[in-house]
């Protein structure tokens, strides 16, 4: 690596850890009292509170959005390999996050319809966004270093070019946790992995590209935990594009234990006994090849016998 690279590397690091500092500064609390949270949400009450357990809850919920809404997010603005950061306001202005524009859940939030406006152009876009929707799970308290960990790998421009991941245009962290990605969404992998026209040779296509893009990933020392077949879109050249990761990290090493903080998804054995390590992605990736080579889903922790 030059010198030059080198100090790049440097500056664009630097810019993600004042992010992170932030972020860690701030807490999830000014992402949890937005009204969003609770209007988005398909069923905002906990199935085990009671009416006045679920009252109460909204009450203090209600005045704690009042309180934060006067939060300073403090953006700055900042270009990483010519992927910008925007503003809540800006962020509208490409999705509406209605019903109408909701293409699908992920394992951290949502998949939305999006326009990006450029001048007289406009194009096709989705946005991904992390979700602190009520009611509240443990495992939002990571969605913080989650969205850090993914921004920081689509910023590169080596990450930002590779044909089975999505182009990232622009992100958010002002009252939402966004990423815009300027890609017109098609369809995903769990439409199709049941069908039988979904031949032979598509199913070995998908399984080449999946296991190139996990292999470029663990040469970057990152290991991306759960990936599941609703988690990838496909063209109608059976090209891949992976857009969400169940854990997400960074900076490992094939022996590196990574601490188990939460669990999204399907997870490797090991995961149960609170160890991950980069060999959890092989496993994850050989339960994806035995659905696509066998035309099923499976559970397997209902079914440990496969």
């Amino acid at each position: 690596m030059t010198d030059v690279q080198m100090r790049d590397e440097e500056e664009k690091s630097g810019g993600f850890e004042m992010i992170r500092k932030k972020l860690e500064e701030w807490d999830i609390l000014p992402y949890q009292y937005q009204i969003f949270n609770k209007e988005e949400s398909p069923n905002w009450r906990h199935p085990l509170f009671t009416d006045r357990t679920a009252n109460g809850m909204l009450a203090f919920f209600y005045e704690q959005c009042n309180y934060y809404q006067s939060f300073k997010f403090s953006l700055e603005p900042m270009i990483v390999d010519e992927v910008k950061l925007c503003s809540y306001s800006e962020l509208q202005d490409i999705t509406d996050f209605k019903a109408e524009s909701l293409i699908q859940k992920t394992l951290s939030g949502r998949l939305f319809r999006g326009t990006i406006g450029e001048g007289s152009e406009k194009r096709p876009a989705i946005v991904k966004t992390w979700d602190f929707l009520l009611p509240w799970g443990d495992e939002h308290a990571q969605r913080l270093h989650k969205f850090c960990d993914e921004i920081e790998l689509f910023t590169d421009e080596r990450a930002n070019t590779h044909p089975n991941l999505l182009k990232l245009y622009r992100y958010c962290y002002e009252m939402r946790l966004a990423a815009v990605y300027d890609e017109k969404f098609t369809r995903v992998l769990s439409d199709v992995l049941l069908a039988d026209d979904f031949g032979w040779d598509d199913r070995i296509k998908v399984a080449t590209q999946l296991a190139d893009l996990l292999a470029w990933l663990h040469e970057k020392i990152v290991a991306v935990g759960s990936v599941i077949a609703s988690c990838i879109m496909i063209d109608e050249e059976v090209n891949i594009k992976v857009f969400d990761f169940g854990h997400f990290s960074n900076h490992v090493s094939d022996d590196c234990k990574i601490p188990v903080k939460y669990l999204v998804g399907r997870e490797a054995p090991e995961v149960w006994a609170g160890k991950r390590t980069m060999k959890s992605d092989v496993y994850i990736f050989g339960l994806l090849l035995l659905e696509l080579i066998s035309k099923k889903k499976f559970n397997f922790r209902k079914n440990p016998e496969y």
